[in-house]
Protein backbone atom coordinates (compact mmCIF):
# COMPACT_ATOMS: atom_id res chain seq x y z
CA UNK A 1 0.00 0.00 0.00
CA UNK A 2 1.21 3.20 -1.11
CA UNK A 3 2.32 5.28 1.84
CA UNK A 4 0.87 8.98 2.08
CA UNK A 5 2.08 9.99 5.70
CA UNK A 6 5.82 9.26 5.42
CA UNK A 7 8.20 12.18 5.88
CA UNK A 8 9.82 10.87 2.92
CA UNK A 9 6.26 11.15 0.57
CA UNK A 10 6.01 14.96 2.66
CA UNK A 11 9.47 15.94 1.23
CA UNK A 12 8.86 14.77 -1.93
CA UNK A 13 5.97 16.49 -2.22
CA UNK A 14 7.08 19.69 -0.78
CA UNK A 15 9.39 19.65 -4.22
CA UNK A 16 7.06 19.41 -6.16
CA UNK A 17 5.88 22.67 -7.25
CA UNK A 18 1.72 21.52 -8.31
CA UNK A 19 1.50 19.79 -4.70
CA UNK A 20 3.58 22.50 -3.14
CA UNK A 21 0.76 25.14 -4.76
CA UNK A 22 -2.48 22.90 -3.83
CA UNK A 23 -1.13 23.10 0.25
CA UNK A 24 -0.16 26.69 -0.38
CA UNK A 25 -4.08 27.16 -0.79
CA UNK A 26 -5.12 24.62 1.47
CA UNK A 27 -2.70 26.27 3.94
CA UNK A 28 -4.66 29.71 3.44
CA UNK A 29 -8.30 28.21 3.63
CA UNK A 30 -7.09 26.90 6.84
CA UNK A 31 -5.77 30.25 8.20
CA UNK A 32 -2.21 29.18 8.26
CA UNK A 33 -0.94 29.96 5.28
CA UNK A 34 1.71 31.90 5.85
CA UNK A 35 3.63 28.50 7.28
CA UNK A 36 3.74 27.20 3.67
CA UNK A 37 4.71 31.04 2.50
CA UNK A 38 7.82 31.38 4.67
CA UNK A 39 8.99 27.85 3.16
CA UNK A 40 8.47 28.79 -0.01
CA UNK A 41 10.18 32.29 0.26
CA UNK A 42 12.89 30.54 2.08
CA UNK A 43 13.39 27.70 -0.61
CA UNK A 44 13.52 30.51 -3.15
CA UNK A 45 16.26 32.49 -1.08
CA UNK A 46 17.80 29.25 -0.88
CA UNK A 47 18.27 29.18 -4.26
CA UNK A 48 19.04 32.58 -5.17
CA UNK A 49 22.23 32.05 -2.35
CA UNK A 50 22.87 28.46 -4.75
CA UNK A 51 22.79 31.06 -8.21
CA UNK A 52 24.92 33.51 -6.57
CA UNK A 53 27.61 30.97 -5.35
CA UNK A 54 27.30 29.40 -8.85
CA UNK A 55 28.30 33.06 -10.46
CA UNK A 56 30.87 33.49 -8.09
CA UNK A 57 32.30 30.43 -9.16
CA UNK A 58 32.10 30.60 -13.05
CA UNK A 59 33.48 34.11 -12.69
CA UNK A 60 36.36 32.89 -11.21
CA UNK A 61 37.08 30.18 -13.64
CA UNK A 62 36.29 32.34 -17.14
CA UNK A 63 38.38 35.33 -15.78
CA UNK A 64 40.10 35.10 -12.90
CA UNK A 65 42.63 31.91 -12.90
CA UNK A 66 46.05 31.35 -15.26
CA UNK A 67 43.71 29.01 -16.85
CA UNK A 68 41.20 31.18 -17.76
CA UNK A 69 39.57 31.12 -21.65
CA UNK A 70 39.04 34.93 -20.78
CA UNK A 71 41.34 36.12 -18.06
CA UNK A 72 41.57 39.61 -17.54
CA UNK A 73 44.82 41.20 -16.75
CA UNK A 74 44.37 42.33 -13.55
CA UNK A 75 47.81 42.58 -11.31
CA UNK A 76 49.10 39.40 -9.60
CA UNK A 77 48.46 40.51 -6.30
CA UNK A 78 45.67 42.32 -7.27
CA UNK A 79 44.54 38.63 -8.62
CA UNK A 80 45.77 36.19 -5.50
CA UNK A 81 43.86 38.81 -3.04
CA UNK A 82 40.53 38.20 -5.12
CA UNK A 83 40.97 34.54 -5.29
CA UNK A 84 41.83 34.38 -1.86
CA UNK A 85 38.53 36.22 -1.01
CA UNK A 86 36.13 34.29 -3.09
CA UNK A 87 38.29 30.80 -1.81
CA UNK A 88 37.29 32.94 2.11
CA UNK A 89 33.79 33.81 0.78
CA UNK A 90 32.32 29.89 -0.88
CA UNK A 91 33.85 28.27 2.35
CA UNK A 92 32.31 30.90 4.78
CA UNK A 93 30.44 33.52 3.88
CA UNK A 94 27.81 31.56 1.52
CA UNK A 95 27.60 28.45 3.84
CA UNK A 96 26.72 31.15 6.89
CA UNK A 97 24.79 33.45 4.38
CA UNK A 98 22.61 30.16 3.32
CA UNK A 99 22.11 28.78 6.96
CA UNK A 100 20.83 31.82 8.42
CA UNK A 101 17.05 30.06 8.53
CA UNK A 102 18.26 26.93 9.24
CA UNK A 103 16.68 26.39 12.24
CA UNK A 104 13.38 28.26 11.63
CA UNK A 105 13.24 25.97 8.42
CA UNK A 106 13.48 23.08 10.32
CA UNK A 107 10.56 24.10 12.94
CA UNK A 108 8.37 25.59 10.51
CA UNK A 109 8.71 22.31 8.21
CA UNK A 110 8.17 19.83 10.99
CA UNK A 111 4.65 22.11 12.09
CA UNK A 112 3.54 21.54 8.30
CA UNK A 113 4.51 17.88 8.38
CA UNK A 114 2.48 17.26 11.73
CA UNK A 115 -0.43 19.62 11.64
CA UNK A 116 -1.27 20.65 8.52
CA UNK A 117 0.17 18.15 5.63
CA UNK A 118 -2.23 15.20 7.27
CA UNK A 119 -5.32 17.08 6.97
CA UNK A 120 -4.24 17.91 3.69
CA UNK A 121 -3.88 14.78 2.68
CA UNK A 122 -7.24 13.53 4.10
CA UNK A 123 -8.50 16.75 1.96
CA UNK A 124 -7.11 15.53 -1.12
CA UNK A 125 -8.13 12.01 -0.76
CA UNK A 126 -11.60 13.25 -0.16
CA UNK A 127 -11.13 15.10 -3.23
CA UNK A 128 -10.20 11.72 -5.68
CA UNK A 129 -13.46 10.85 -4.57
CA UNK A 130 -15.55 13.55 -5.14
CA UNK A 131 -14.42 13.69 -8.81
CA UNK A 132 -16.10 10.51 -9.17
CA UNK A 133 -19.54 12.04 -8.71
CA UNK A 134 -18.75 14.49 -11.37
CA UNK A 135 -19.77 13.10 -14.09
CA UNK A 136 -23.39 11.03 -15.47
CA UNK A 137 -25.33 8.80 -13.85
CA UNK A 138 -23.26 5.86 -14.36
CA UNK A 139 -20.64 7.35 -12.19
CA UNK A 140 -22.93 7.41 -9.01
CA UNK A 141 -23.44 3.50 -9.42
CA UNK A 142 -21.82 1.81 -6.60
CA UNK A 143 -21.99 5.31 -4.45
CA UNK A 144 -24.16 4.31 -1.70
CA UNK A 145 -23.20 0.58 -0.88
CA UNK A 146 -20.88 0.25 1.27
CA UNK A 147 -23.03 1.27 4.77
CA UNK A 148 -23.65 0.19 8.42
CA UNK A 149 -25.89 0.77 11.15
CA UNK A 150 -24.06 0.44 14.64
CA UNK A 151 -25.58 0.17 18.15
CA UNK A 152 -24.38 2.92 20.31
CA UNK A 153 -26.95 1.05 23.29
CA UNK A 154 -25.03 -1.52 22.91
CA UNK A 155 -21.41 -2.34 24.66
CA UNK A 156 -18.52 -1.41 22.41
CA UNK A 157 -21.10 -0.24 20.17
CA UNK A 158 -21.43 -3.46 17.85
CA UNK A 159 -21.85 -3.33 13.76
CA UNK A 160 -25.72 -4.94 13.70
CA UNK A 161 -26.74 -4.34 10.14
CA UNK A 162 -24.69 -4.07 6.72
CA UNK A 163 -24.85 -3.53 3.74
CA UNK A 164 -23.32 -6.61 0.82
CA UNK A 165 -21.13 -3.86 -0.42
CA UNK A 166 -19.12 -3.52 3.03
CA UNK A 167 -19.06 -7.28 3.80
CA UNK A 168 -17.44 -6.99 -0.23
CA UNK A 169 -14.90 -4.59 0.37
CA UNK A 170 -13.85 -5.62 3.92
CA UNK A 171 -13.64 -9.47 2.96
CA UNK A 172 -15.13 -10.28 6.25
CA UNK A 173 -18.38 -12.72 6.00
CA UNK A 174 -21.50 -11.40 7.71
CA UNK A 175 -21.00 -13.16 10.66
CA UNK A 176 -17.58 -12.14 10.71
CA UNK A 177 -18.47 -8.15 10.89
CA UNK A 178 -21.39 -8.68 12.91
CA UNK A 179 -21.69 -8.49 16.18
CA UNK A 180 -18.37 -6.54 16.30
CA UNK A 181 -16.69 -3.18 16.30
CA UNK A 182 -15.41 -1.07 13.62
CA UNK A 183 -12.24 -0.99 15.27
CA UNK A 184 -11.38 -4.08 14.06
CA UNK A 185 -10.99 -3.10 10.27
CA UNK A 186 -7.80 -1.24 12.13
CA UNK A 187 -4.31 -1.70 12.38
CA UNK A 188 -0.97 -1.04 13.64
CA UNK A 189 -0.42 1.60 10.64
CA UNK A 190 -4.11 3.21 11.47
CA UNK A 191 -3.23 6.81 12.18
CA UNK A 192 -4.40 7.04 16.05
CA UNK A 193 -5.24 10.97 15.55
CA UNK A 194 -7.90 10.09 13.08
CA UNK A 195 -9.02 7.07 15.16
CA UNK A 196 -9.24 10.11 18.30
CA UNK A 197 -10.87 12.72 16.06
CA UNK A 198 -13.16 9.78 15.10
CA UNK A 199 -14.14 8.38 18.64
CA UNK A 200 -14.49 12.03 19.63
CA UNK A 201 -17.21 13.03 17.14
CA UNK A 202 -18.69 9.73 18.21
CA UNK A 203 -18.78 11.11 21.75
CA UNK A 204 -20.10 13.97 20.88
CA UNK A 205 -23.09 12.78 18.31
CA UNK A 206 -21.97 14.54 15.15
CA UNK A 207 -21.52 13.69 11.86
CA UNK A 208 -18.05 13.50 10.75
CA UNK A 209 -15.95 12.50 7.78
CA UNK A 210 -12.46 10.62 8.05
CA UNK A 211 -9.71 8.68 6.47
CA UNK A 212 -8.54 5.51 7.84
CA UNK A 213 -5.70 3.72 6.66
CA UNK A 214 -8.42 -0.12 7.41
CA UNK A 215 -7.31 -3.73 6.51
CA UNK A 216 -9.05 -6.31 4.76
CA UNK A 217 -9.21 -9.60 6.47
CA UNK A 218 -6.61 -10.91 3.98
CA UNK A 219 -4.31 -8.30 5.74
CA UNK A 220 -4.20 -5.81 2.45
CA UNK A 221 -4.58 -1.97 3.93
CA UNK A 222 -7.37 0.31 2.16
CA UNK A 223 -7.53 3.86 2.31
CA UNK A 224 -11.19 4.30 3.59
CA UNK A 225 -13.08 7.46 3.43
CA UNK A 226 -15.56 7.30 6.30
CA UNK A 227 -18.60 9.28 6.68
CA UNK A 228 -20.27 8.45 10.01
CA UNK A 229 -24.00 10.52 11.22
CA UNK A 230 -25.85 9.79 14.43
CA UNK A 231 -29.41 8.58 14.29
CA UNK A 232 -32.43 9.56 16.69
CA UNK A 233 -35.68 8.64 16.98
CA UNK A 234 -38.89 11.05 17.55
CA UNK A 235 -37.59 11.37 21.28
CA UNK A 236 -34.24 12.53 20.57
CA UNK A 237 -32.58 9.32 21.75
CA UNK A 238 -29.52 7.47 20.10
CA UNK A 239 -30.59 4.59 18.43
CA UNK A 240 -28.13 4.00 15.76
CA UNK A 241 -25.11 5.54 13.76
CA UNK A 242 -25.18 5.27 10.03
CA UNK A 243 -21.64 4.17 8.27
CA UNK A 244 -21.17 5.17 4.56
CA UNK A 245 -17.70 4.84 3.28
CA UNK A 246 -15.72 4.53 -0.35
CA UNK A 247 -12.37 2.41 -0.71
CA UNK A 248 -10.23 5.26 -2.26
CA UNK A 249 -7.58 2.70 -2.35
CA UNK A 250 -8.72 1.46 -5.99
CA UNK A 251 -7.05 4.38 -7.37
CA UNK A 252 -3.98 4.62 -5.33
CA UNK A 253 -1.39 2.03 -6.30
CA UNK A 254 1.72 2.98 -6.33
CA UNK A 255 3.83 6.66 -5.39
CA UNK A 256 3.09 7.78 -8.89
CA UNK A 257 -0.62 7.58 -7.65
CA UNK A 258 0.21 9.63 -4.48
CA UNK A 259 1.42 11.88 -6.07
CA UNK A 260 -1.27 12.62 -8.50
CA UNK A 261 -3.41 12.31 -5.77
CA UNK A 262 -1.97 15.03 -3.78
CA UNK A 263 -1.47 17.55 -6.57
CA UNK A 264 -5.13 17.60 -7.77
CA UNK A 265 -6.22 21.01 -9.04
CA UNK A 266 -8.56 23.16 -7.55
CA UNK A 267 -9.47 25.07 -10.80
CA UNK A 268 -8.77 28.11 -8.51
CA UNK A 269 -11.38 27.78 -6.11
CA UNK A 270 -9.96 27.87 -2.44
CA UNK A 271 -10.96 24.83 0.25
CA UNK A 272 -14.54 24.83 1.64
CA UNK A 273 -15.99 27.34 3.53
CA UNK A 274 -15.21 26.76 7.12
CA UNK A 275 -11.92 24.76 6.97
CA UNK A 276 -10.63 25.80 10.25
CA UNK A 277 -7.17 24.79 11.55
CA UNK A 278 -8.81 21.95 13.34
CA UNK A 279 -9.78 19.64 11.01
CA UNK A 280 -11.08 20.01 7.31
CA UNK A 281 -12.17 16.35 7.45
CA UNK A 282 -14.57 17.56 10.16
CA UNK A 283 -16.95 19.77 8.40
CA UNK A 284 -17.99 22.26 10.71
CA UNK A 285 -22.12 22.85 11.19
CA UNK A 286 -21.89 26.02 9.39
CA UNK A 287 -21.18 24.61 6.62
CA UNK A 288 -24.03 22.17 6.09
CA UNK A 289 -26.40 25.08 4.54
CA UNK A 290 -24.34 26.26 2.21
CA UNK A 291 -23.52 22.59 0.95
CA UNK A 292 -27.60 22.05 0.74
CA UNK A 293 -28.26 22.96 -2.98
CA UNK A 294 -25.51 20.71 -3.93
CA UNK A 295 -27.34 17.32 -4.16
CA UNK A 296 -30.89 17.94 -5.81
CA UNK A 297 -33.77 15.92 -7.68
CA UNK A 298 -34.91 12.81 -8.56
CA UNK A 299 -36.62 11.32 -11.75
CA UNK A 300 -40.09 11.05 -12.09
CA UNK A 301 -39.93 7.96 -14.39
CA UNK A 302 -37.23 5.29 -13.66
CA UNK A 303 -34.06 4.62 -15.06
CA UNK A 304 -32.85 1.33 -13.46
CA UNK A 305 -28.90 1.36 -12.93
CA UNK A 306 -28.04 -2.12 -11.32
CA UNK A 307 -24.31 -2.40 -9.91
CA UNK A 308 -22.85 -5.16 -7.86
CA UNK A 309 -22.37 -3.57 -4.16
CA UNK A 310 -18.42 -2.92 -3.32
CA UNK A 311 -18.22 -1.85 -7.26
CA UNK A 312 -15.83 1.42 -5.67
CA UNK A 313 -13.06 0.35 -8.25
CA UNK A 314 -15.53 1.70 -10.97
CA UNK A 315 -16.81 4.62 -9.47
CA UNK A 316 -13.65 6.04 -8.36
CA UNK A 317 -11.95 5.33 -12.01
CA UNK A 318 -14.50 7.75 -13.90
CA UNK A 319 -12.90 11.08 -13.05
CA UNK A 320 -14.95 14.00 -13.19
CA UNK A 321 -14.03 18.46 -13.93
CA UNK A 322 -15.58 19.76 -11.01
CA UNK A 323 -13.78 22.57 -8.85
CA UNK A 324 -12.55 21.75 -5.44
CA UNK A 325 -15.59 23.07 -3.93
CA UNK A 326 -17.99 21.56 -5.76
CA UNK A 327 -15.90 17.95 -5.24
CA UNK A 328 -16.03 18.61 -1.87
CA UNK A 329 -19.53 19.29 -1.36
CA UNK A 330 -20.95 16.87 -3.71
CA UNK A 331 -19.41 14.43 -1.72
CA UNK A 332 -20.59 15.64 1.29
CA UNK A 333 -24.23 15.66 0.63
CA UNK A 334 -23.80 11.98 -1.29
CA UNK A 335 -23.57 10.59 2.39
CA UNK A 336 -25.06 13.96 4.79
CA UNK A 337 -28.45 14.17 2.23
CA UNK A 338 -29.98 10.19 3.35
CA UNK A 339 -33.39 8.52 4.82
CA UNK A 340 -33.37 5.43 6.93
CA UNK A 341 -36.68 3.20 6.16
CA UNK A 342 -37.85 0.80 7.27
CA UNK A 343 -37.66 -2.65 5.20
CA UNK A 344 -40.78 -4.52 5.87
CA UNK A 345 -43.05 -1.00 5.88
CA UNK A 346 -41.33 1.38 3.37
CA UNK A 347 -42.05 3.95 6.26
CA UNK A 348 -39.17 6.30 6.80
CA UNK A 349 -37.99 5.92 10.13
CA UNK A 350 -34.51 8.07 10.46
CA UNK A 351 -33.84 11.02 7.99
CA UNK A 352 -31.12 13.92 7.59
CA UNK A 353 -31.62 17.53 8.38
CA UNK A 354 -30.36 18.36 4.85
CA UNK A 355 -33.35 16.60 2.33
CA UNK A 356 -35.74 18.72 4.89
CA UNK A 357 -34.07 21.72 3.47
CA UNK A 358 -33.24 20.25 0.44
CA UNK A 359 -36.55 19.04 -1.25
CA UNK A 360 -39.34 21.74 -1.75
CA UNK A 361 -42.98 20.11 -1.58
CA UNK A 362 -45.01 20.44 -5.29
CA UNK A 363 -47.56 19.36 -3.39
CA UNK A 364 -48.33 21.57 -0.82
CA UNK A 365 -51.91 20.64 0.75
CA UNK A 366 -50.79 17.31 2.16
CA UNK A 367 -47.95 16.50 4.65
CA UNK A 368 -45.02 16.53 2.36
CA UNK A 369 -42.12 17.56 4.52
CA UNK A 370 -39.96 14.17 5.36
CA UNK A 371 -41.00 12.80 9.03
CA UNK A 372 -40.81 9.64 10.55
CA UNK A 373 -43.79 7.36 9.54
CA UNK A 374 -44.31 8.55 5.83
CA UNK A 375 -44.03 6.24 3.14
CA UNK A 376 -41.09 6.51 1.32
CA UNK A 377 -42.92 6.49 -1.91
CA UNK A 378 -45.45 9.29 -1.00
CA UNK A 379 -42.69 10.98 0.10
CA UNK A 380 -41.14 10.98 -3.60
CA UNK A 381 -44.39 11.87 -5.00
CA UNK A 382 -44.94 15.20 -3.17
CA UNK A 383 -41.74 16.34 -4.23
CA UNK A 384 -42.55 15.48 -8.01
CA UNK A 385 -44.63 16.63 -11.15
CA UNK A 386 -46.19 13.28 -10.82
CA UNK A 387 -46.77 9.75 -8.76
CA UNK A 388 -44.21 7.52 -9.06
CA UNK A 389 -44.89 5.08 -11.54
CA UNK A 390 -45.29 1.49 -10.46
CA UNK A 391 -42.38 0.24 -12.57
CA UNK A 392 -40.55 2.70 -10.42
CA UNK A 393 -41.74 0.87 -7.14
CA UNK A 394 -41.73 -2.62 -8.71
CA UNK A 395 -38.40 -1.77 -9.80
CA UNK A 396 -37.51 -0.73 -6.33
CA UNK A 397 -38.95 -3.55 -4.26
CA UNK A 398 -37.83 -6.39 -7.03
CA UNK A 399 -34.30 -5.71 -5.92
CA UNK A 400 -34.60 -5.31 -2.60
CA UNK A 401 -36.65 -8.50 -1.98
CA UNK A 402 -33.74 -9.96 -3.34
CA UNK A 403 -31.20 -7.89 -1.18
CA UNK A 404 -29.62 -5.94 -3.99
CA UNK A 405 -28.73 -2.65 -3.93
CA UNK A 406 -30.29 0.01 -6.88
CA UNK A 407 -29.60 3.41 -8.33
CA UNK A 408 -32.83 4.14 -9.91
CA UNK A 409 -33.46 8.28 -11.98
CA UNK A 410 -36.29 10.73 -10.88
CA UNK A 411 -36.86 14.36 -11.41
CA UNK A 412 -37.73 16.07 -7.35
CA UNK A 413 -38.83 19.29 -7.07
CA UNK A 414 -35.19 21.42 -5.08
CA UNK A 415 -34.70 24.30 -3.26
CA UNK A 416 -33.23 27.15 -3.83
CA UNK A 417 -34.68 26.67 -7.14
CA UNK A 418 -38.19 25.07 -6.35
CA UNK A 419 -37.69 23.68 -10.08
CA UNK A 420 -37.32 20.16 -11.02
CA UNK A 421 -33.91 18.61 -10.95
CA UNK A 422 -32.12 15.27 -12.05
CA UNK A 423 -31.41 13.34 -8.95
CA UNK A 424 -29.89 9.40 -8.80
CA UNK A 425 -31.53 7.95 -5.89
CA UNK A 426 -29.28 4.93 -4.18
CA UNK A 427 -31.08 2.30 -2.61
CA UNK A 428 -28.91 0.18 -0.06
CA UNK A 429 -30.60 -2.96 1.45
CA UNK A 430 -28.91 -3.12 5.21
CA UNK A 431 -28.87 -6.71 6.63
CA UNK A 432 -28.70 -8.44 9.82
CA UNK A 433 -26.65 -11.35 10.68
CA UNK A 434 -28.47 -13.83 9.15
CA UNK A 435 -28.80 -11.61 5.79
CA UNK A 436 -31.94 -10.83 6.35
CA UNK A 437 -33.08 -7.04 4.77
CA UNK A 438 -34.26 -5.15 7.91
CA UNK A 439 -33.26 -1.38 6.95
CA UNK A 440 -32.89 0.47 3.51
CA UNK A 441 -30.20 3.51 3.19
CA UNK A 442 -31.76 5.85 0.32
CA UNK A 443 -29.41 8.84 -0.42
CA UNK A 444 -29.79 10.96 -3.16
CA UNK A 445 -27.62 12.28 -5.60
CA UNK A 446 -27.62 15.25 -7.89
CA UNK A 447 -27.31 15.53 -11.79
CA UNK A 448 -28.22 18.30 -13.36
CA UNK A 449 -30.54 21.37 -13.17
CA UNK A 450 -33.36 20.96 -15.52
Amino acid sequence: MPEFFGFTVFQTAMCNPTIAHQLLKFSEACLCGENMDFLARVSKYHLLVGEISKSITAIQKDFLTPASPHQVNLSEQLEARINFEIKQCLSNTIPAIGSIFSDAEDEIERLVYTDVYPRFVRHQMSLSAAKALGGNSKAYAGLGDCFILTDPNKADGPIVYASDGFVSVTGYSRNEVIPRNCRFLQGRQTDRAAVGRLKAALEKREEHVELLLNHKKSGEPFWNLLYVAPLFDSHGKLVFFLGGQINCSTTVHNASDVLRVLGQADDGQRAPAGADRRSITSLPSNLESSLLTTLRGVRAKAKVQEEIPGMEDELLSRIGQQDLTTQMRTFYTAYSNFLVINYSTFLITFFSQGIMELLFPIKTRSNSSPSVGVDIFKLLSNHSSASVSRDFKTSVRDALKAGRAISLEMKLCAKPYMGLENFVLHWTPLKDEAGVVKWVVLTLGRETRV
